[in-house]
């Protein structure tokens, strides 16, 4: 899911207000909603998904690196494609695991509309698509669009009856907004399955099932549980999630965040009580 996450950055600094603004508006006959809660969760369900799609994109690095440098286990045709790192391995060679894959974006780093900043230090035990395989990844000041992400964070191949999957593992995640004032932790574990593009040697083509939870803190220690009610479908041509909806928890407050029936639109509707608003990715 590569976001446009300026947009939704932006997005989420006006919710409180846009969240008191439309209770102010609301139909006499629907239940009423604390606007301090209704304004906490839009906000909190804002860096929930701004948290998952900075973690995503970790995972979906990997998968680029992984492919473009011999270490994913397939033959692969798009070699260099959508890569700008400066990429080692240690040892050097294709075969010896376990291996250090060390993803350096240096000073910044711009593919698409994303610009990222600092290290992923990647260690396998076995490529990528070997059932069995884990890895581990530390951030050295790695930033995505001023975006700083820290904590522990890990894949572990899952691949039963030659259907690929991969499970993601959040442990103390920190994510510090650019002026550094604001930062949110989170954690959680996504399961991703392969359900398009298996019968190819390019990974352009894949397709993702995704299924998982996870949970959002602010600095003032307010958390927000969101769970993958349908399973996301993340497009790798689209560059973002076609469909799927994520329902989250705040205060006996529920909402959900639905991204539609499979059209590359970049698009969810965010409904939280009485109050909905469709938000650009």
């Amino acid at each position: 899911m590569k976001t446009k996450l300026k947009t939704v950055f932006n997005y989420a600094c006006t919710g409180s207000i846009l969240a008191v603004f439309l209770f102010a508006c609301s139909k006499k006959d629907e239940p009423v909603i604390n606007p301090q809660n209704q304004a906490t969760a839009l906000s909190l369900s804002m860096a929930s998904s701004i948290s998952q799609s900075l973690y995503d994109d970790v995972f979906n690095q990997i998968n680029i690196e992984a492919e473009n440098n011999n270490m994913a286990g397939r033959l692969n045709t798009e070699t260099g494609t959508l890569g700008c790192a400066t990429v080692t391995l240690s040892p050097a060679d294709l075969t010896t695991f376990p291996k250090v894959m060390t993803i350096d974006y240096g000073a910044g780093c711009t593919v698409g509309n994303i610009t990222r900043k600092g290290k992923l230090t990647v260690n396998l035990n076995g490529r990528l698509r070997t059932t069995g395989t884990v890895i581990s990844v530390a951030f050295d000041d790695y930033s995505a669009n001023g975006y700083k992400l820290e904590g522990t964070f890990s894949v572990t191949n899952n691949t039963t009856n030659n259907v690929l999957s991969f499970t993601t593992q959040t442990t103390n995640g920190k994510i510090t907004y650019p002026a550094g004032l604001i930062y949110y932790t989170h954690s959680g574990t996504h399961t991703y399955t392969l359900i398009g593009g298996a019968s190819t040697t390019s990974y352009l083509d894949d397709s993702w099932s995704v299924t998982g939870s996870g949970i959002t803190t602010s600095s003032s220690n307010e958390s927000l549980a969101l769970t993958i009610k349908t399973p996301l479908v993340k497009s790798v041509a689209c560059g973002a999630i076609i469909s799927g909806i994520q329902e989250f928890n705040y205060n006996n407050l529920s909402g959900n965040l639905n991204f539609g029936s499979g059209s590359c639109d970049r698009e969810a509707l965010l409904t939280i009580g009485a109050f909905n608003t469709t938000i650009n990715f």
